[in-house]
């Protein structure tokens, strides 16, 4: 399943072999707010711009827990979706998300 989502002219998504970008947030109390867009992947969600900035802190503290790890290979998408969520939070933009 492809997860696209959107801001304005802006386009960022996580295909289905990038999902495992979520193996460490499922239920993990430190990463609400992706878990809550795990939770919500098949029910194409908005996220306000609060929203989005607090998903670039968890990101932000998500790669330093992966490095290092078998799953330091999610950080090319943590790299390439953070600057989408960072921008969306900047100009107070609601992101609207698709999923296949």
């Amino acid at each position: 399943m492809a997860f696209d989502m959107y801001h304005g002219s802006e386009k960022a998504c996580i295909e289905t072999h990038e999902e495992s970008l979520f193996v460490s947030v499922n239920e993990n109390p430190n990463y609400p707010c992706l878990d809550w867009l795990l939770a919500e992947l098949y029910n194409s969600p908005r996220i306000p711009p609060e929203k989005s900035n607090i998903i670039v802190h968890e990101l932000i503290a998500l790669r330093e827990e992966v490095l290092g790890t078998e799953l330091s290979y999610v950080t090319i998408t943590i790299d390439r979706i953070m600057p989408f969520f960072s921008k969306a939070y900047i100009l107070k933009a609601e992101i609207k998300c698709v999923s296949d």
